[in-house]
């Protein structure tokens, strides 16, 4: 009897041991997972930060007027026999070049990504690329954009969206956020702007009633992501931001 009783033991402790060690292996595939899928993410956005340095408005202003002098110019001397050919960049005030800095409708192309710019919240510390590529593929690496007015920080709304995987990733903190927490959108150009969150609800997957909305000639963007019941209840938080 005393033998009976030891094998099932000895049974239950084995079983106990090959749980335990599923739990641990499960967990560590987790983190490795995450922190692989982090560090592609940091890795993309790294590379278009070093491709497209930030600028602020004025410059920008300054850079499409130059830029539009220089097309004049150009214009002028098309006829002429000794006529100059656009080079792609225009000759700055320092007596330097800069780069023609426009937006582009399909962003600019990092690692065989498209990408549109980049998101960073200072309140969940997270910062990612901002993909035109609406697939599985880009969602893993960053977030997308599901609608837009006229562009990245132009007038109108911009409907970005991510992943909860109920972690640090993505927008998995966004229910953290509360209104007048900040979000910093940088686009194709090299500007960023900051938007202030003035809005938090949740609604169903089929809702699409706040992505055309009237933003009085304003920039302002939408963020949306599974609520953390969403896989299976089809919830969405929805945060609406305007420009500062």
């Amino acid at each position: 009897m005393e033998s009976k009783d030891k094998n099932v033991l000895t049974l239950l402790l084995i079983i106990l041991i090959v749980v335990i060690a599923g739990i641990i292996g499960y967990i560590g595939f987790e983190v490795i997972n995450e922190n692989v899928k982090q560090g592609n993410s940091e890795e993309i956005t790294d590379e278009f930060d070093n491709m497209i340095p930030t600028i602020s408005e004025e410059e920008l202003e300054n850079d499409e007027g130059i830029q539009l002098d220089d097309q004049n110019e150009n214009n002028d001397n098309s006829g002429t026999e000794q006529g100059s050919t656009s080079s792609g960049t225009t000759q700055g005030s320092t007596g330097g070049t800069s780069t023609s800095r426009k937006y582009s409708s399909s962003g600019v192309s990092v690692s065989g990504y498209w990408v549109a710019g980049t998101i960073r919240i200072p309140a969940t510390g997270i910062r990612y690329s901002i993909f035109t590529d609406q697939s599985r593929k880009a969602l893993d690496r960053g977030v997308i954009i599901l609608y837009t007015t006229n562009g990245l920080n132009k007038a109108g709304n911009t409907v970005i969206a991510g992943h909860n995987y109920r972690s640090r990733l993505f927008f998995s903190k966004n229910k953290n956020l509360k209104e007048g927490d900040k979000i910093i959108i940088k686009d194709t150009s090299g500007l960023e702007i900051t938007y202030s969150i003035y809005s938090k609800f949740v609604t169903n997957s089929g809702d699409a009633s706040f992505y055309q909305r009237d933003t009085a000639g304003k920039r302002e963007i939408t963020l949306t992501t599974c609520t953390d019941q969403g896989t299976t209840t089809g919830e969405r938080l929805i945060i609406l931001a305007k420009e500062i």
